[in-house]
């Protein structure tokens, strides 16, 4: 039986220091957070600005609000089918398996490019190919510093199913490898009316490797483009998600995307009904 822990993406209470983030998290009620220091935190402009000053700073601040952070979000493209700018997004990730370790997150992560951001002409299969290769290059020095790297599959990106997720796993065969789980971000207009065999499809191939969720509302345009939501207009079965999700042994940070401070309450409460259906 999971056990789940209630957060939120940080930067969406804006930007400040750690510790002014941090409390504002806490004071509506989340326990961790999604971390991305540019995102969120002035005068981050690039990885290399993550000093350690910065990061004690955020030890602290975790300790004093009582807030773990579930995911180092770092941003970058590593099935990119450029090979000057995937090798330096690679780096970059790499260059965070530190400050995941200083920071005692659940894991770094990161999802796995949008095919739309790549050269005409690129396939999926090679898509899947290149995010390997930065793996490869990655995972390593993960498994010595005893650091978890969580990838999202989403749809539309290079790692798009279940299966092509489970592929990855296999090939990659790390134990440093895990996956965050986004039911919006597999959900797919044509999948909408049978979603169970979707979460089924997810707990089978992935539950065991899952090591966080997002949660957030989703609806699709008439054309089938997936459309930001409230939770409680979302097309997403929670319900099903969460049958699959409570029946996994792990504990799972849940973790509110697109946020709304003055909601947290209502999110909250919408949220944890799931926990215990």
């Amino acid at each position: 039986m999971a056990t789940f822990l209630i957060g939120a993406r940080l930067h969406d209470y804006g930007q400040g220091t750690p510790d002014e983030l941090f409390a504002r998290a806490a004071a509506d009620g989340f326990a961790a957070v999604q971390l991305a220091y540019k995102k969120c935190v002035p005068g981050v402009k690039s990885y290399a600005d993550v000093t350690p000053q910065l990061v004690a700073d955020t030890v602290e601040a975790g300790k004093r609000h009582h807030i773990q952070v579930a995911v180092l979000g770092t941003y970058v493209e590593l099935a990119l089918d450029d090979e000057a700018k995937r090798t330096a997004n690679a780096a970059d990730f790499k260059s965070q398996l530190a400050v995941c370790k200083a920071l005692g997150a659940g894991c770094i992560g990161t999802e796995t490019t949008n095919m739309a951001l790549q050269p005409a002409g690129t396939t999926r299969e090679r898509a899947q190919y290149l995010l390997c290769k930065s793996l490869e290059t990655i995972l390593p020095e993960a498994e010595r510093l005893g650091v978890t790297v969580g990838i999202e599959p989403v749809s539309y990106h290079s790692m798009n199913t279940p299966e092509a997720t489970r592929r990855i796993l296999d090939t990659m065969a790390s134990p440093a490898l895990k996956v965050i789980f986004d039911a919006g971000n597999l959900l797919t207009a044509d999948a909408v009316a049978h979603q169970d065999q979707l979460w089924d499809r997810v707990g089978s191939l992935l539950g065991d490797r899952l090591v966080a969720v997002h949660f957030k509302g989703e609806t699709f345009t008439p054309e089938g483009k997936p459309q930001s939501t409230s939770l409680e207009e979302s097309v997403i079965d929670f319900s099903g998600a969460f049958r699959m999700l409570r029946a996994l042994p792990q504990t799972l940070p849940v973790l509110r995307e697109e946020a709304v401070p003055a909601r947290a309450a209502s999110d909250i409460a919408l949220i944890r009904q799931y926990f215990e259906e």
